[in-house]
């Protein structure tokens, strides 16, 4: 007999929704993938920084200072709305070095952006996420080390269907005995 195309959702609603969240709410940043990342320098030339931004998959950079202190970020997304301001595209701003010319780091740092860090709550990284509109922040390991990853909205839903599935699995079981 052929499976039903959604028969799965009927399974994944037979347990206790309370469960999930519970589960969710138990999680600590630390249980997620750190993306490595490596700040840069306030005194970072745009070109720089779009050459880094290009040359990887990071939507954003942290940026410290002489002291080697977090000061900020630069997220692909503000460069953007820089060069729309200037009706330059992505694209044209690396070929046109005149349009890069003069910004360094320390100047287009978004400071808004709450770092998480390895003992902040699943609801934190929520609610973080949710408020500035971002799929990924700053992290590091505590409030006195620096920046040295990312944490990704997308990681966040794989472990919520990996917390899904466990669930399921568990009520299988609880079931078959």
């Amino acid at each position: 007999m052929k499976k039903k195309k959604y028969e799965w959702m009927e399974t994944t609603m037979a347990f206790d929704i309370n469960n999930l969240f519970q589960e969710l709410k138990n999680l600590k940043a630390i249980e997620f993938p750190r993306r490595e990342i490596t700040p840069i320098s306030d005194d970072t030339p745009l070109i720089e920084i779009l050459n880094k931004l290009g040359a990887s998959d990071l939507p954003i950079i942290p940026v410290i200072n002489k002291k080697d202190e977090y000061i900020g970020i630069i997220t692909l997304r503000d460069l953007l709305f820089l060069f729309q301001r200037k009706h330059t595209s992505l694209h044209e701003a690396f070929h046109l070095q005149h349009m890069t010319e003069g910004y360094i780091a320390g100047e287009l740092i978004n400071i808004n952006l709450p770092v998480i860090y390895d003992d902040d709550s699943f609801e934190r990284i929520i609610e973080s996420m949710a408020k500035f509109q971002s799929s990924v922040l700053p992290r590091a390991p505590n409030r006195k080390e620096q920046i040295s990853g990312l944490i990704y909205l997308k990681d966040i839903f794989t472990e919520i269907r990996n917390t899904l599935r466990k669930l399921i699995s568990m009520e299988k079981e609880e079931s078959n005995e």
